[in-house]
């Protein structure tokens, strides 16, 4: 039944919500003429049998209900007086459905659905947007599909102009490897893992190999991560991106993946495997069925994702990982190679390890261990360096003894194998409104006290890592500093402050009172900055810290770098004194080799060698009349350690009997007695006791 005649006097005409021709020449606020009535038909569309039945019915307006996406009021005010109920229910309305519409004027004829026909009304007319791809607000499903991708994390983005990649000559050896495998498809591990150090190279060679393989067009696709670009420090636009470049490459891919993505408007919202399924496994699937198998086995196979470790959640990381094995690794029709690089974090690293479910799957390089870059560093420092002596307007530059074959091999050393050292100084050096000979000296005689910053992307480096370090490690043990503990395995295991005496890892959390693997913990996100070194010729085997770079040891030694990370070494001190005293307290710390050798090489060397018949032991017990069982139990350490030392050792035992200092004795019976020290305030006041100290001989 059709509507009863309404006057439209006093409301706008009402149009289709796409019709192209507006009426704006109206001045604001003017009443539309008032319609003549003419005879109108009315058009009953059939929505089974797609008929039209036309009967004549009287003029008039008549309400449309559409939804709110695709028609609104003409103006605020009828957005303001609209029923809510109403918005509501034409919200959920999944299709445009028209009740009854007037007729057009002649003037609007070429923009109706009928251009041949006047005086009508159409009733209950469906039309279902989401099958008309071509409207403005209902894009396709290849535009969707852009919507979510990473331009810049493509290997040839313009976002990545001039990305860091491995000079012709340099890394030779390991990029033949890595193409090797990659061009190697009758290889039954599919899945390649580089983990390297921080600034060791691997994006650079991430970078050659994706050059290379475009060049023989077999690279499907690249996803290169960047942890300060937040379109490519997630997972989420990683399969869309992938997908993007896997349809470029035929046009039956790209019509299904276009099509999976129609089907699926939200597809971007699910889970990473099945946006895996959905957008790559099942319209590969499709082409291998419309293709024949020689045009299949030519078409691109090489997917390459790099810096895994700088997306943002670890959790999303390990889904990733997870989501590649299951997808694509255990389907074998699928043809895929796939390569990621990445630091040794905790979800590579975890899936690789012995027990972990890619340990078998993945041919794993591990780049800072099994490839020394010394000798390419040393081949492009000089190669970069002599490139802009020629350029520059400075004679000293250009002559043929600069840089000094000294200069070079202090660079060499002090980047420790590590790449991004070499491009931090090239980059500094290279600075046109300076003389690169006055800022290579710069670089070589840097102290905290310089204006010039030559390794600031360094410091800003380590700080990341460190900073994420912190965070995670102090979130699960939130009584511990993991500065202040660093610190301690740091110098501890150097020797530095031991006359050359290395304390294993095992030993410290001995000396710490700490669980067995409570370095491990410490150390799990720095595994890019640090690792382990086994002893094999210990009993048992014993494990060092190692840190990968020499530059990372002098980011944490110098305030002026590590700024808020920085902790003093006389923090460090009173810690480990602290630690001492409390080990003394133990009742296992008697037989404790880890307090022993702490006791003496740490707090006792300095006074001199105390052994059997030392004066040291007699003038340290006179500052110690309040601690005589305690004393009794360095007494015990002391003598032990010094027997063992003696006869493993038996021509080094004099170089343990230096002079005492005056001070030092005062220093260790206060720590002995107050459970701290301060050795800063020791060098500026002096002993702390009135007592006459006791000296060693001279040896």
């Amino acid at each position: 039944m059709t509507s009863k005649a309404k006057s439209t006097s006093s409301k706008p005409h009402l149009r289709w919500p796409w019709s192209k021709k507006r009426n704006v020449d109206r001045a604001v606020g003017q009443q539309p003429e008032e319609q003549p009535e003419v005879p109108t038909q009315q058009v009953d569309l059939d929505r089974e049998t797609n008929s039209v039945r036309i009967q004549p019915v009287p003029i008039g307006p008549v309400p449309v209900r559409v939804p709110s996406k695709y028609a609104t009021p003409s103006n605020s005010e009828e957005r303001q007086s609209e029923d809510p109920t109403s918005r509501e229910a034409r919200a959920s309305t999944s299709g445009l459905e028209m009740i009854q519409v007037t007729a057009v004027s002649s003037a609007e004829e070429s923009s109706s659905f009928f251009p041949n026909a006047s005086n009508f009304v159409v009733k209950r007319l469906h039309v279902d947007a989401s099958q008309h791809g071509t409207n403005s607000n209902d894009p396709s499903g290849w535009e969707r599909l852009l919507q979510n991708t990473a331009p810049n994390a493509l290997h040839d983005s313009e976002y990545r102009f001039d990305p860091p990649k491995c000079d012709e000559d340099t890394r030779v050896e390991v990029t033949g490897e890595l193409m090797g495998w990659v061009q190697d498809r009758e290889s039954p591990q599919r899945l390649l893992c580089m983990t390297g150090a921080a600034g060791s190279g691997k994006s650079a060679l991430q970078q050659t190999v994706a050059e290379q393989c475009s060049g023989l067009d077999i690279l499907t696709s690249t996803f290169f991560f960047s942890s300060t670009d937040p379109t490519r420090n997630t997972v989420s636009a990683v399969i869309p991106t992938i997908a993007y470049q896997l349809g470029s490459v035929h046009p039956t891919l790209q019509e299904a993946i276009s099509a999976a993505v129609k089907k699926d408007p939200l597809i971007f919202k699910k889970s990473l495997k099945t946006q895996m399924h959905r957008l790559i496994i099942r319209p590969f699937e499709d082409l291998t069925r419309a293709i024949p198998k020689p045009e299949l086995a030519a078409l691109p196979y090489a997917i390459l994702i790099d810096g895994l470790d700088e997306c943002s959640d670890e959790q999303r990381q390990a889904e990733l990982l997870e989501t590649i094995d299951e997808c694509l690794l255990r389907n074998d029709a699928l043809p895929f190679r796939i390569f990621i690089t990445s630091r040794p974090e905790w979800a590579i690293r975890s899936a690789l390890e012995d027990t972990g479910y890619l340990h078998q799957k993945a041919y794993h390089i591990q780049l800072s261990d099994q490839y020394d870059a010394s000798s390419d560093i040393r081949r492009t420092l000089w190669r970069r360096l002599r490139e802009l002596g020629r350029r520059s307007g400075d004679p000293r530059a250009q002559s043929p003894s600069w840089p000094s074959e000294e200069d070079i091999e202090t660079l060499v050393v002090n980047a420790s194998g590590q790449f991004i050292y070499a491009a931090t100084v090239i980059k500094f050096v290279s600075e046109r409104r300076s003389s690169p000979v006055d800022r290579l000296r710069a670089v070589l005689t840097w102290t905290p006290e310089d204006r010039a910053q030559p390794f600031a992307a360094l410091d800003l480096l380590y700080t990341n890592i460190v900073s994420v370090a912190k965070e995670a490690y102090e979130a699960a043990h939130p009584e511990r500093d993991f500065l202040l503990l660093l610190r301690v395995y740091q110098i501890l295991g150097d020797g530095s402050w031991t006359n050359r005496l290395m304390f294993s890892v095992t030993e410290v959390n001995e000396l710490l009172d700490f669980e067995d693997n409570a370095d491990r913990w410490l150390m799990s996100d720095l595994r890019s900055l640090v690792t382990m070194v086994r002893f094999v010729k210990s009993a048992p085997p014993l494990e060092y810290l190692r840190f990968y770079h020499k530059s990372f040891v002098d980011f944490l030694d110098s305030a002026d770098r590590s700024k808020s990370l920085f902790i003093p070494g006389s923090r460090v001190a009173e810690f480990v004194i602290g630690s001492c005293i409390r080990a003394l307290d133990r009742d296992d710390s008697s037989a404790s080799s880890a307090v022993c050798a702490s006791i003496r090489h740490f707090l006792l060397r300095p006074l001199g060698d105390p052994g059997s018949g030392s004066p040291l032991l007699g003038a340290i017990s006179h500052h110690l009349p309040q601690a005589t069982k305690r004393w009794q139990k360095v007494e015990k350490c002391v003598l032990e350690e010094s027997e063992r030392d003696q006869l493993a050792n038996p021509q080094d035992s004099l170089l343990f009997l230096k002079p005492v200092f005056d001070g030092l004795l005062s220093l260790l019976s206060h720590a002995l007695l107050e459970y701290e020290v301060s050795p800063e305030l020791y060098l500026i006041l002096g002993p702390v006791s009135d007592n006459p100290v006791t000296t060693a001989p001279e040896p």
